[in-house]
This record gives structure tokens, C-alpha cells and sequence, in this order.
């Protein structure tokens, strides 16, 4: 398989700049292409004109970096998480902008045919915490946004993972069965020379052509799963593949056994939380400040067009005061919105126990998986050695006349179980160890790249 890869590695001068570039840069693209989508709109522009590049070429070779990096690329979900920090940030901006002086022109026009214009000039002097809050709710949920972007960026890297550990699996599993498949005809072969020799009846050649038969069909089922596991493969990456770089020596250096120790700080899912409990927070004082008073500095120069009977008086008036706007009666609106508020920060609360709850509850799962995995690892290399043994000393025997083909087709089955129990389970730890990882916000480092955080992302 190793001459076939390089064989296809060589056959394209485009793939072998590819990868070597992939090699050069390792992460250093994934962090360009998060950096290149959180710049503004030009930027992002020239990134989306990209993309029908990336789906124009089809490789024959692939390695993990690569198909993460092309995971990203195409990710609806990344480029809705970019976007929604954008958005947020311009609300931010939005609330900010109550501090800043507020211009207006205005006119009016009256019955009897008078009419005032001009500029009008306002500043907001004290509001009793209104602007604040809204900011502060803003800039709360800005972080919640960024902090979703890490989730959906280590979700994305881990999905792209486990498909890409799912080609790997058929792909062995069909390398065992064709395996299996040579051994089980071999074993025909030699029930069919006893035939002609006379040493055995037909029912050993029957009953060898039949086990033969069931394991081409189970053959068939497990290229059809490959089939299956190459095409969600290919909607995550785009690129349609026929051979896949191993898995990263990292998955199976890592050990269960140090692990089980949850830091909720470094876990996006619940620090977003966190975030959107401060902002409902903020958000309830700024409700609340809606009660109260709002002081404003005003000034105006207008222009007043005055008709009295048959003369008319054109002048200027210039005006400066300030404004103190009370709230007396609303219908209960305002009161409406603080309960509202007030439930929004009590369900915001909530959801930061949910989030802990997962986090616990999916942590538990993995790690479980993930010692159980690595267990059965241990386990089916022994089983492996010990079948392929008994199987060799089975065939030297039946040869000889001391064992029927029963027992022969007995060992050959347990030898295919052996070897299958081993693909499986040492998947099952590669497909543990991502899941841990991912619920654990240690993927990206497990994998070579420090996780981006809300110092180190740059300011939109």
C-alpha cells in the first residue's frame, strides 16, 4: 500500500507542492484562514472568491492537515460564526454611539402657513446607567460569539477527524476481509487437491466454496461502507480521494490514564454561557435604568418663518438648555421589558448548568470509550497471535488427516474475528480520543496548534 501512496504522491507535481507546503506551513494556514475571515468585508470578499478554486481540483492523496484545513474552507457553520461576531461587534458599535453628539435637521411646517427649520444638536450628559448597560450587554455577547467560533472551529476539526478515521476503518476492514478472502481460497484450494486425491469426499470442497461465497458478500458490505465513509468525507472537504495519509501518531500516543480532569474555564460551550449570563445581567440594569430619567445637553439654530396677516417675519433663533426627559407612565411597557430581563438572566443562568452538565456527561462517555478502546487493544493483539497460531498448526494437521475442515474453517473464522476485533477496536481509541478531545477544547493542541483565544483573535 505504501508503494501504491507514494506512486500516487509522485504521479502529480501539483499534489506533491500541495503537501509539501502543507508540511512547510503545518497549522499555520488554519490560523490564516481564521484570521483572513474575521478581517473586514474586502478581505472576507477575497476569501469567499476563493473557494471555487478549492472546488475545482480533485486529489488522489489527502493527510489529516489537509482535509481540516479544507474542512474549514467549506464549513457553513464557521462562516455563520464569523459573521455573527461581526454582527455583534457592530452592535456593540450601535450602543456605543448614544455617547456621541446626535445631529438632526429638521422642519416643520404649520395651519396657517408658518414653517421653522434648522440643525438640532443633543448630547447625552447622564442616563443612569441605560447607555452603559447596553453596551456592556453588546460587548458580553461579542464574547459569547467568539467564544461559540472556538467551539464551532474545534467541532468542525473533530467532525473532519472522525470521517476521516471512518475511511481509514473500511478501508482496513476491507484489507482484512480481502486478506481472509486469499486465506479461505487457499483453504479450498487444499480441500479441492485432497478431493482429487482421494483423501477427502466433496462435501469439504462444497462447504469451503460456501464460506468463501459468505466472505465475498461481506467483502461487498464493507466497500460499500468505504463508498459511504468516502462520500461524508468528501462533502466535508470537497475533494473525492483514493488514498488517505495515516492518522496522526499523536491520537494514539495520548493516554487515558491522565486524563478525567475537567476545566470548565477552557470549555467554549460553557464559557460562551458564562458570557450570556453577563450580558442578560447587563441587559436587566439597562432595562431597569429605563425608569429613570435621561439628562441631555441641547442646542438649535432655526430658522422661523412667521406670516402675520399680510407681512411676514423671516429671523433666526439660536437655543441652548438642557433636556431632562422623565418616563411617568408607558402602559407598563417598561416593567414588561424588566421581567422579560429578568427571565432572560434566569434562563441564562440555567444554561450555564446545562453546559456543565454535557460537558460532564460527554466527558464521562469518552473517556469511558476510550479505556474501554484501549483495552480491547491489548486484548486482540493477543487474540490475534494466538488464531493465527492455531491456525497454522490446524492447516499442518488436516493436511495430514488429523483434523476435519470444519475445525480448519473453525480456526479461519476466529482468525477474521481476531483481526477484525483489532481494526475496530483501535478506530474505536482513534474515534475516543477525538471525542475527548473535542469536548475538552484540547484538540487543536493535541494536534500541533495552540487554541485560539479572545486575546490572541484579532479585534474586528
Amino acid at each position: 500500500m505504501q508503494s501504491d501512496t507514494g506512486g500516487a504522491f509522485m504521479c502529480s507535481r501539483k499534489i506533491e507542492v500541495f503537501l509539501v507546503a502543507q508540511r512547510v506551513c503545518r497549522w499555520a494556514t488554519a490560523l490564516a484562514i481564521v484570521w483572513v475571515a474575521v478581517q473586514p468585508v474586502c478581505a472576507w470578499a477575497a476569501y469567499e472568491d476563493s473557494l471555487p478554486a478549492l472546488k475545482a481540483s480533485d486529489v488522489s492523496f489527502l493527510t489529516p492537515d489537509a482535509a481540516i484545513i479544507l474542512a474549514y474552507a467549506r464549513s457553513p457553520a464557521l462562516s455563520q460564526a464569523f459573521s455573527q461576531i461581526r454582527k455583534g461587534e457592530a452592535q456593540k458599535d450601535e450602543a456605543k454611539s448614544a455617547y456621541y453628539p446626535q445631529l438632526s435637521l429638521s422642519g416643520t411646517y404649520g395651519q396657517h402657513g408658518e414653517y421653522v427649520y434648522g440643525p438640532q444638536l443633543k448630547q447625552l450628559v447622564y442616563d443612569f446607567g441605560r447607555t452603559t448597560g447596553a453596551i456592556r450587554n453588546q460587548t458580553y455577547l461579542t464574547e459569547s460569539y467568539r467564544d461559540e467560533l472556538m467551539s464551532t472551529v474545534t467541532k468542525v476539526t473533530g467532525d473532519t477527524l472522525l470521517a476521516y478515521s471512518s475511511v481509514k476503518r473500511y478501508q482496513d476492514s476491507v484489507r482484512v476481509t480481502e486478506k481472509m478472502l486469499a486465506s479461505l481460497e487457499e483453504v479450498k484450494g487444499i480441500a479441492e487437491y485432497r478431493l482429487n486425491a482421494g483423501l477427502s469426499s466433496a462435501s469439504d470442497a462444497l462447504q469451503a466454496t460456501s464460506r468463501v461465497a459468505a466472505l465475498t458478500t461481506t467483502l461487498e458490505q464493507y466497500r460499500n461502507q468505504l463508498a459511504n465513509a468516502k462520500a461524508t468525507l468528501a462533502q466535508l472537504t470537497g475533494r473525492q480521494v483514493d488514498s488517505l495519509a495515516d492518522l496522526p501518531e499523536v491520537l494514539l500516543q495520548a493516554s487515558p490514564q491522565t486524563q478525567g480532569v475537567i476545566d470548565f474555564r477552557s470549555i467554549p460551550s460553557v464559557r460562551s454561557a458564562i458570557a450570556q449570563e453577563k450580558a442578560a445581567d447587563a441587559l436587566l440594569g439597562a432595562t431597569k435604568a429605563q425608569h429613570r430619567p435621561t439628562i441631555s445637553l441641547s442646542a438649535s439654530r432655526l430658522h422661523k418663518y412667521e406670516r402675520d396677516y399680510n407681512d411676514s417675519v423671516p429671523a433666526w433663533d439660536s437655543q441652548f438648555g438642557v433636556t431632562v426627559d422623565i418616563p411617568i407612565y408607558q402602559g407598563g411597557a417598561v416593567s414588561a421589558r424588566v421581567l422579560q430581563a429578568h427571565e432572560a438572566l434566569e434562563a441564562s443562568k440555567a444554561s450555564i448548568n446545562q453546559a456543565w452538565l454535557e460537558v460532564e456527561q460527554k466527558t464521562a462517555t469518552a473517556l469511558s470509550n476510550w479505556q474501554g478502546a484501549e483495552a480491547r487493544v491489548h486484548t486482540s493483539i493477543y487474540q490475534v497471535k494466538i488464531a493465527t497460531h492455531t491456525r497454522d498448526v490446524y492447516q499442518e494437521e488436516y493436511k495430514l488427516g488429523y483434523r476435519s475442515l470444519n475445525d480448519l474453517l473453525s480456526v479461519e473464522q476466529d482468525v477474521f474475528q481476531a483481526l477484525s476485533s483489532r481494526s475496530s477496536a483501535t478506530f474505536d481509541r482513534y474515534d475516543a480520543v477525538i471525542n475527548y478531545a473535542v469536548v475538552q477544547n484540547t484538540l487543536l493542541q493535541l494536534l500541533g496548534l495552540d487554541s485560539p483565544t479572545e486575546q490572541s483573535l484579532p479585534d474586528l
